[in-house]
C-alpha cells in the first residue's frame, strides 16, 4: 500500500471561474508531496431523488426534457435541496411540484456521490409511499409528463436499456431491495 493514501492533499486556494443559477464551477489549486495541480470542481450541492408507489405494483415516473441531452428522459422525481431546508422537505416539495402527490411515508434509501471525479453533488434517494394526490405545482421551465407504470415493467425497460438514467436505475435498484428485505 502507497504510504500517501490516508493523506490528504491541501487545498491552496479556490477560485470561482463562473456562478450560475444551479452550478458554480471553481479552479481548486492543491499541494502534495511539494507537487502542485489544479482540478477543475462543479459545485452543486445535495439533491434528491424519489420513487413514489402509488401501490406496491404501481411507480409514477416523469418523462422530462434535459437540454443537457436535448432529449425526454424516463426518470423518477427529483430536484435540488434549497439553502435551509432538510432532504425530505425537499423529497416532499419535489413530489408536489412535478407529480402532484404528497408522500404520507419517506424511506431514504441511500445517500451517494453523483459524479465525485469532478461535482461535489451528494444525492439522497428515497422511496415515497402512501401518497395522497393534491395537485402538480410544476416549477417554470421544467418541461414533465408524469408517467404510471408496473414496477416489473419499469424494471424490464431499464433491463432494456429504454430507462438510463443513473438515479433512477439506483432507485429501482435499492426499491427492490427494500421490497425483498426491508432495511
Amino acid at each position: 500500500m502507497n504510504g500517501n493514501t490516508h493523506r490528504k492533499p491541501k487545498l491552496e486556494k479556490e477560485e470561482i471561474i463562473y456562478r450560475g443559477r444551479r452550478v458554480t464551477l471553481t479552479k481548486r489549486f492543491y499541494t502534495f508531496n511539494n507537487e502542485e495541480f489544479i482540478r477543475e470542481i462543479v459545485v452543486f450541492g445535495q439533491s434528491v431523488a424519489i420513487l413514489p408507489f402509488k401501490d406496491m405494483d404501481q411507480v409514477i415516473l416523469i418523462e422530462q426534457f434535459r437540454p443537457s441531452q436535448n432529449k425526454w428522459i424516463l426518470e423518477v422525481p427529483a430536484g435540488v435541496i434549497e439553502e435551509n431546508e432538510k432532504p425530505e422537505e425537499t423529497a416532499e416539495r419535489e413530489l408536489i411540484e412535478e407529480i402532484g402527490y404528497k408522500p404520507n411515508k419517506l424511506v431514504k434509501m441511500a445517500s451517494i456521490y453523483m459524479s465525485p471525479g469532478y461535482s461535489d453533488e451528494i444525492l439522497h434517494i428515497y422511496i415515497a409511499l402512501d401518497l395522497t394526490r393534491i395537485g402538480e405545482k410544476p416549477e417554470k421551465g421544467e418541461l414533465i409528463r408524469i408517467v404510471t407504470m408496473n414496477f416489473n415493467e419499469a424494471l424490464k425497460k431499464i433491463l432494456e436499456e429504454d430507462i438510463v438514467d443513473a438515479k433512477t436505475l439506483l432507485a429501482f435498484l435499492l426499491a427492490k431491495r427494500y421490497m425483498l428485505y426491508g432495511l
